[in-house]
């Protein structure tokens, strides 16, 4: 059971890195994550790049489940 949960955690991982990579950057630095220079609301984006950030999210949740579950799943 061990092996099986690894095995999606990797793929998982692999996924993850590739969604974010395809994301476009927002050009806006860090003084916009801190409440600088306007900005869209956090929820607001459409289309597909609505769509990978709703994904990388769904795959982050995930991912942590897996690392979760690795921790107490005994290897065998």
């Amino acid at each position: 059971m061990f092996w099986i949960v690894f095995g999606l955690f990797v793929i998982d991982s692999i996924l993850i890195t590739v969604i974010i990579l395809m994301q476009e950057p927002k050009q806006a630095g860090l003084g916009d994550a801190f409440g600088g220079a306007g900005g869209g609301d956090f929820g607001s984006m459409g289309g597909t790049a609505g769509g990978l950030h709703r994904l990388t999210i769904w795959l982050g949740v995930i991912w942590g489940l897996l690392a979760l579950a690795l921790q107490v799943i005994p290897r065998a």
